[in-house]
């Protein structure tokens, strides 16, 4: 076996040098580094700290490394794991990996230090063969359940559900059934890729042809199966038959039913892989395939112990344990029969933002029109389009309701386009209180009165590739050139250096091809993006958003338009559904973004940075205030209607619901929501940043009256533009612009 002597000497270092590259100690000379990594790779050389492992002695101590203990599957399994282990000495320690990768690595990494004698873990990173072959290079004794490991180097429990899944198609399918939905979770997971694999040749059996719209392959919870489930029950095509495989999914998928309205009278069939429990009575009317969830748990114990306690004859099983038959737990109709009726006291009509909350919205518009007796017709505009539209009088009386972007409410109030909410906020001071602390004002409040109701959040947050930051190579990479450890960056400065690092046409080395994704379209994409650098650089002198003719500013526009050169081309025309695609595609490694843009993160279907995202406070801790409101026209014929609908729509009961479809409802309950949590760990922070973030200024005439947020945006975003396309130069660009607003500003009696 190599020692580290034999590695200092195969790369004509010292022992220490090699010891410093294994511990990650900056400074050592990046062909150093290559050296003694190559060495350690050419002697298949085992470190002394993970050597360890290879200990004789035992320390009576087990890791459980799961995804969750929400999902009852992964619960019962820890059940019967944690029974036979203590009933053999042991003590079994629960860590949970929330399905994020990194996080996983960390916990390996942990229970590796701390001596344990052996791992039994659902992993969420079953195709990562280095981190397996890794384990067992350090002699990890491991059994994985559920889902196994591409190189099958450990012992494998799981159950037989490819052969229930069969089973129960070829039943159905007997009986004339032909639409049959599977909802299943990531299909890199060993059994759900059984699952979907028998699916698939069932049907092809059967001359069924294969629909993509019945296969909802979702992220194992059931935040993301309500949100499959919306989607299908909307469509056109509905199954006659679905068949779910775990009953964590199945939660999402009734809820999505009860807030359906497509379904009303649907006759169809639930079939759901669950665990043996006396709550099963809680789904009547479905079938059920039950799993022995502990007997899971108790198998895989059994193994780990056979490895430890006789590790010289202890070989890699794998067990399938089969299901029971299934079973009808009570014979009745269809699970989403039984709904209310569909009739509608009231009308209204909406102008809203095009984009994930209002497409949200529409799929949530069923029980809307149920449960508050609304029916909600909703006309769509792009960002400057519903701006105009609620700005032109022929225009706006089409409308009840309007969605309001926080700095337009200021003028809207004024000149007396929105119906002031007291009386019925008033008799109802529910449809208020829920909200967070400091919302209600900064969305909903003018002066003394309240003019509308918060419907999205939107914080400004750092978005970052954790795996990046955390990988020791590239902190190495980033030593050598700055003499400084990759972090998330604090200043502007500091971004525009990582940005550039991890650029490939500035650093040939990085594993993405651009630094940041920005969203520089004009006007709203840019004033958003700069206002925060222009706030920061500001910072240490009094100032106001009029003040853009100096040097702290000039500075921030100089670095706002340094940051595209670590951008994607064209990104000066992006806004932040294009920022998002490209963060998600793993394109790039940071992103600045309204948290109320960021829910298709973790979407398997659309990002492939799934586990692997970090979130801080924005370089400078000086974000912009976003959000929208939704009002009443002050002029609708319906206002009664229309306050039902905006309750109900921003009431906490769909708070949930809304912010998983695509929205962002700032109420409280969603950020005390530890399912939710699980899925957007970031809204803890982007709570944090709601204090930290700053207003943009409004403009006054010198008689008082307001100015459009808008002629504000548009001078700025013009000048902002003119710098990213190279018509101006920033301090040129900058002066042109406060003397266009400083002449608006003294001007009086004109009309806008």
């Amino acid at each position: 076996m190599a020692t580290i002597n034999d590695v200092a000497k195969l790369a004509q270092v010292s022992r220490g040098t090699v010891s410093n590259v294994i511990n990650g100690v900056k400074g050592v000379n990046r062909e150093k580094v290559e050296r003694v990594m190559t060495a350690i790779k050419e002697l298949n050389y085992v470190p002394d700290v993970t050597a360890r492992s290879l200990k004789t002695n035992k320390t009576k101590k087990v890791a459980v490394v799961l995804p969750n203990i929400v999902d009852p599957n992964f619960a019962q399994i820890f059940t019967g794991i944690e029974r036979v282990i203590n009933e053999n000495g042991y003590t079994a320690s629960l860590y949970t990996s929330s399905e994020i990768i990194a996080k996983e690595n960390r916990i390996l990494e942990q229970v590796k230090q701390q001596r344990v004698d052996g791992i039994i873990m659902a992993t969420c990173q079953p195709g990562s063969s280095d981190v397996f072959a890794k384990l067992q290079d350090d002699g990890m004794r491991i059994v994985c359940v559920e889902r196994e490991p591409a190189e099958k180097l450990f012992s494998f429990v799981g159950y037989d559900n490819g052969e229930s899944v069969r089973q129960v198609m070829e039943e159905k399918i007997g009986r004339g059934i032909r639409g049959i939905a599977l909802f299943t979770g990531p299909e890199e997971y060993s059994s759900e890729q059984e699952c979907i694999g028998v699916y698939r040749e069932t049907l092809e059996r059967n001359s069924i042809p294969f629909d993509r719209h019945f296969l909802s392959i979702t992220n194992f919870n059931k935040e993301s199966s309500f949100k499959s489930a919306m989607k299908i029950f909307q469509s056109a095509s509905l199954p006659e038959l679905i068949i779910v495989t775990s009953t964590q999914i199945l939660e999402g998928i009734l809820t999505a039913a009860r807030l359906s309205s497509s379904y009303h009278g649907w006759d169809a069939s639930i079939v759901v892989l669950s665990e043996e429990s006396w709550t099963a009575i809680a789904y009547r009317n479905i079938e059920r395939i039950p799993r022995n969830s502990i007997s899971l748990g108790e198998t895989a114990a059994e193994l780990l112990l056979e490895s430890i306690e006789s590790p010289v004859f202890s070989e890699p099983k794998r067990i399938s344990l089969k299901n029971k038959s299934p079973e009808l737990a009570e014979s009745s109709p269809s699970a989403f029969s039984g709904r209310l009726s569909t009739s509608t006291k009231g009308s209204v009509r909406a102008a809203m933002l095009k984009g994930s909350a209002l497409d949200a919205t529409y799929l949530l518009l069923g029980d809307i029109a149920l449960n508050c007796g609304i029916d909600v017709e909703i006309e769509s505009f792009e960002y400057d389009e519903l701006y105009d539209a609620l700005n032109d009088p022929e225009s706006r009386k089409r409308f009840d309701v309007f969605q309001i972007d926080i700095p337009w409410m200021e003028e809207f109030v004024e000149n007396g386009y929105v119906e002031k909410l007291d009386g019925w906020i008033g008799a109802n001071p529910t449809s208020i209180d829920h909200f967070i602390p400091g919302v209600r004002d900064a969305w909903a409040r003018y002066g003394d009165h309240f003019y509308a109701l918060p419907y999205l959040f939107g914080a400004q947050l750092l978005f970052y590739r954790r795996d990046l930051f955390e990988d020791g190579t590239i902190r190495r990479q980033f030593y050598d050139i700055y003499k400084t450890e990759l972090k998330p960056p604090q200043s502007w400065k500091e971004f525009n250096a990582v940005a550039k690092f991890f650029t490939r046409s500035f650093n040939p080395s990085s594993p993405v091809l651009y630094g940041t994704t920005l969203g520089g379209r004009n006007s709203s994409g840019a004033v958003c993006e700069f206002l925060p650098r222009k706030w920061a650089y500001e910072s240490d002198r009094e100032s106001d958003d009029l003040s853009l003719d100096n040097y702290e500013t000039i500075q921030a526009l100089n670095n706002y338009v340094e940051s595209f050169l670590y951008a994607s081309p064209g990104s000066e025309d992006h806004w932040w559904d294009e920022q998002v695609q490209e963060f998600a595609q793993g394109s790039a490694a940071m992103m600045i973004l309204f948290v109320a843009h960021s829910t298709e993160l973790t979407d398997r279907k659309l990002s492939n940075v799934v586990g692997k995202i970090d979130y801080a406070f924005v370089p400078g801790k000086k974000p912009v205030l976003g959000g929208w409101s939704v009002g009443i026209n002050s002029g609708s014929p319906a206002k009664d209607d229309a306050f039902r609908f905006i309750e109900c729509l921003t009431c906490e009961n769909l708070a949930i619901p809304h912010t998983i479809l695509g929205g962002a409802t700032p109420s409280v309950s969603l950020y005390k929501s530890s399912e939710l949590l699980a899925i957007y760990p970031w809204l803890p922070k982007a709570l944090e940043s709601f204090p930290l973030s700053l207003k943009r200024s409004g403009i006054r005439r010198a008689d008082g009256r307001i100015v459009s947020e808008r002629i504000y945006e548009k001078i700025l975003g013009d000048a902002i533009h003119s710098c990213l396309t190279k018509k101006n130069g920033p301090k040129a660009a900058l002066h042109e612009a406060e003397q266009k607003l400083k002449a608006i500003r003294n001007v009086a009696s004109v009309d806008q």
